[in-house]
Formats: C-alpha cells, sequence, structure tokens
C-alpha cells in the first residue's frame, strides 16, 4: 500500500470520525427536577402533547423535547426562554406539563478525546502527506523527473 492510498484512507477515516464526535456533542443531559435548575441554566424539555403542540415552532419534533434557558420559577409555573438557531422567545410553562427537565452541562472528557482525536487525525495526515512518494521510473534508477501542473492558466491576449 503506498502512501498516496494511506493519505486517502486515514483522510476518510478522519473525516468520519470527526462527523461521528461532532453527532456525539461535547455536553450530557442530566435528568432534574425543576427547583434545582440554577437561573440562565441551559436545559432541554420534554412536554405533555397540549403543551408541545402550543410551542411547536420550538420543538424537536422527533425528540418532542424543546429546549432553552431557565429564567426562573413563579408558583406552579416556571419562565423558560425557548430557542431555536433563529428565533427565541419567553415563555411561562406550568409545572404539570413537564414531563422531564434535563439539564445540559459541558462534558470535558469528550472534549478532550474530540480534540485529541482530531489534532492526532492531522498530525497523522500531515506525517503521511510530507512523506511523500519516490517519483521514480519504474523500470529502474533513472533520472527524477518533477512535473508541475497548474492549476489555472491565465491568458492575456495582445491585438495588432
Amino acid at each position: 500500500m503506498n502512501t498516496a492510498t494511506i493519505g486517502r484512507a486515514g483522510f476518510r477515516l478522519l473525516a468520519a470520525g470527526t462527523i461521528l464526535s461532532a453527532g456525539a456533542a461535547c455536553v450530557s443531559y442530566r435528568q432534574v427536577g425543576v427547583d434545582e435548575l440554577g437561573s440562565q441554566q441551559s436545559v432541554r424539555l420534554q412536554l405533555t402533547a397540549e403543551e408541545l403542540a402550543r410551542h411547536l415552532s420550538f420543538a424537536d419534533v422527533n425528540r418532542r423535547t424543546v429546549s432553552g434557558r431557565f429564567v426562573e420559577l413563579q408558583g406552579d409555573s416556571a419562565i423558560f426562554v425557548l430557542t431555536t438557531p433563529v428565533a427565541h422567545q419567553q415563555v411561562s410553562l406550568p409545572l404539570t406539563s413537564i414531563v422531564v427537565a434535563e439539564r445540559r452541562d459541558p462534558d470535558h472528557v469528550r472534549s478532550i478525546l474530540l480534540s485529541s482525536a482530531v489534532v492526532g487525525g492531522v498530525a497523522t495526515l500531515a506525517y503521511l502527506g510530507f512523506e511523500g512518494n519516490q517519483n521514480t521510473d519504474p523500470d529502474g534508477p533513472g533520472e527524477v523527473v518533477d512535473q508541475f501542473a497548474p492549476v489555472f492558466r491565465l491568458v492575456i491576449p495582445f491585438g495588432r
């Protein structure tokens, strides 16, 4: 197996690992009670069907959840700022409509492992790329020929 093949295989492996790691993310969710949440804590909430239908524009339909930040408790309801990548809205949710509340915490171990994998992958690709092929004639020892293939060509027409 030559170095170019190893380089391509290494690149594919690095790309697949990065995609899988990005899907795993560097956060974890832990189920908590609403009264345990701190102000501005990031949360993911599973709501009753009726309450989820009211906030459908902020819902992750596949998981049947909404994400946002906790603001405060007010009697038998809680104030949250529900968010999507393009919008946010402050809402008051009755505590009875919250089926599961999960607090979002950074996962430092995953962050370190992901960073190490990416740096190691890039270092491996750099090593394999700089090692290169021995540009020799397959018929035996001969002159080494380096060729330059231009990426683009600029032509300036001169008129008569």
